[in-house]
């Protein structure tokens, strides 16, 4: 599993946004580690043939009851921000991190904006 890198806006600053990277069946991982769930912006683009789906892993707390499944239309990006209450790990090898699985492997990508 592959860890993606937040870009980390700053007020006032303009950012050129590092290359979205593939999103996996095996997942890659957002940092959420000490970060307010309203501060980090997820886009999730798709490359491929037809709807593809990415799906957010339920977190490991108490909240953590459900997957999130969020299907993108080919040529399109959506965004989401996600609570870190039912996302984040809060322990384990994946603690601090939000985990997102393609159906695919080729199709996905993603960037993570950290907001101010």
């Amino acid at each position: 599993m592959s860890d993606i890198k937040n870009n980390v806006l700053e007020r006032n600053v303009a950012l050129e946004l590092a290359e979205a990277e593939a999103v996996t069946t095996d997942g890659v991982t957002v940092d959420y580690d000490n970060k307010s769930c309203g501060k980090i912006l997820i886009l999730i683009s798709n490359s491929g043939e037809g709807p593809k789906k990415a799906t957010i892993e339920k977190g490991n707390s108490l909240q953590g009851t459900e997957d999130l499944e969020i299907s993108v239309t080919n040529s399109k990006t959506v965004a989401i921000v996600v609570e870190s209450g039912k996302f984040e790990n809060v322990s384990g090898e994946n603690k601090g991190k939000v985990v997102i699985k393609g159906e695919d492997s080729e199709s996905l990508k993603v960037q993570v904006i950290e907001l101010p």
